[in-house]
């Protein structure tokens, strides 16, 4: 089996594993009975279907610890405010500031080698997360 269909293998394989764990939906909230962020499974699959090369790349390589109540979310909601914990829907984020933490890590992230991820997918990543900048 080829590298790239053993990773896409792992993948299914890990989406389903987490699935079966527990729910596959986050638990309704209290006022209004609507499900609090993405269940594990569309974590994993955030971004896999995208035409957008920056949207997809952040589902593969940074969508399980920033989607949904994971850890990078939960972190930044600690840190910053429940407000600021869902990377997608940030309005204040910049360039320049997503390629410094994907290179150097901040707090509990590590950083991401050139070998891991190319200037080129960096610079995808940041902008698919600044499209919302102000």
């Amino acid at each position: 089996m080829s590298a790239p269909r053993s990773i896409s293998a792992l993948t299914l394989s890990l989406a389903l594993a987490l699935g079966a764990c527990g729910k596959t939906e986050a638990p309704a909230a209290k006022e209004g009975g609507a499900a609090k962020g993405p269940s594990p499974i569309a974590a994993v699959m955030f971004g896999s279907g995208s035409s957008d090369q920056g949207e997809a790349l952040f589902g593969r390589e940074c969508a399980f610890c920033h989607v949904g109540k994971s850890t990078g979310a939960l972190m930044l909601g600690r840190r910053l405010g429940k407000d600021k914990a869902d990377l997608t829907k940030r309005t204040d984020l910049q360039a320049d500031y997503v390629k410094a933490v994907v290179r150097n890590g901040l707090v509990n992230m590590p950083p991401f080698s050139r070998v891991e991820l190319t200037d080129a997918e960096a610079d995808a990543i940041a902008v698919y997360l600044t499209r919302n900048a102000k």
